[in-house]
């Protein structure tokens, strides 16, 4: 009678266990070498490159490479005394060079978008089908690149990993830059977003939206850069309808201060 209430006992402890975080595992490679800075406000503003670095199954170990561009520029058109093979060969002679530069911080292969005119499976991401970790403690290298200068700058930043938990094929909309950070307010008693600049950005959206695929148990990993380190906050991580667990992180007095809209949930 005691062996079976043992036995009991031990499968009831093991069933409450709380599952491993699937992203406890993963092991993010960069060299470690890499220089870092923390991200000043508004410096960004003159910056391309996107915050994501994989897509596809959980894997052991993951290279912090990211999407330089969803779609590709396209090219100097060819000058006027220039001929076919004269701009093929000047067209070339950049690509390398630009992939000689990038290679060391961003992937060269195509992004996988696809099209749509439907635009309603935003509404459908949510914690019912996509699982948000945020390992706010680890430190990895956000990679950008200066329009002007084509300097390459690496900011601290820490990795948000968002599995899709469903067993449905979901649409991530490929505008999407990061996950976003929202802190709380006490006077409110709601979470706000907050983003370390307070440029406004100008655009025009047309009838058609693209988007990638993402698979059941399948993984995205954004980076997410530092802010400078003042005042300990309450935070999580959005990204649409789907939101982390609560965490701290420190942000400058000064940000928060210089937000130009609050945008509440």
């Amino acid at each position: 009678m005691k062996s079976f209430s043992f036995v009991l006992i031990l499968t009831f402890l093991i069933a409450c266990k709380e599952e491993k975080p699937f992203a406890d595992d993963i092991v993010l490679n960069y060299p470690k070498d890499t220089k870092m800075k923390t991200q000043e406000f508004d410096e960004d503003g003159n910056e391309g490159g996107g915050n994501l670095f994989y897509i596809g199954k959980i894997k052991p170990n993951i290279e912090v490479k990211y999407y330089e561009n969803l779609l590709s520029p396209p090219p100097p058109p060819p000058s006027i005394s220039e001929s076919f093979e004269e701009h093929s060969i000047r067209i070339k002679k950049l690509k390398d060079s630009l992939q000689f530069q990038t290679n060391y911080f961003f992937r060269t292969e195509e992004f996988p978008f696809l099209y749509s005119k439907n635009y309603d499976y935003i509404d459908s991401l949510s914690n019912k089908n996509l699982q948000i970790i945020v390992k706010e403690s680890d430190t990895i290298p956000l990679c950008k690149e200066n329009y002007d200068t084509k300097a390459i700058k690496k900011y601290f930043a820490f990795p948000v990993f968002i599995k899709n938990i469903s067993d449905k094929i979901l649409r991530i909309p490929t505008e999407s830059k990061s996950a976003a950070l929202y802190i709380y307010e006490d006077s409110l008693d709601r979470f706000y977003f907050v983003r370390n600049s307070n440029y406004m950005i100008c655009g025009m959206t047309g009838a058609i939206y693209s988007y990638i695929e993402l698979k059941p148990n399948d993984i995205l990993i954004y980076a997410y850069p530092y802010f400078k380190s003042g005042t300990k906050q309450k935070a999580k991580m959005k990204f649409y309808n789907a939101s982390s667990k609560e965490f701290e992180i420190s942000i400058d007095d000064k940000i928060i201060q210089n937000q130009r809209n609050r945008r509440y949930e």
